[in-house]
């Protein structure tokens, strides 16, 4: 089953508790990378890839 897709980053933040809880416990500079793309970020997984990525670019 797929995840429900979102217009973007705010919205799935403001609709998806899995998301909100998962996005405060980012870092603070991974979370920024995340808010840049923001009209990019629009399920769950799309948000975990980011996340992911950013973690990996950020060394």
């Amino acid at each position: 089953m797929f995840g429900r897709e979102y217009r973007d980053l705010a919205d799935l933040l403001l609709n998806n508790e899995r998301a909100k809880h998962f996005y405060k416990d980012l870092p603070q500079d991974v979370k920024q990378i995340i808010t840049d793309n923001g009209n990019e970020i629009r399920t769950m997984s799309a948000l975990r890839h980011f996340a992911k990525t950013a973690v990996k670019t950020d060394d």
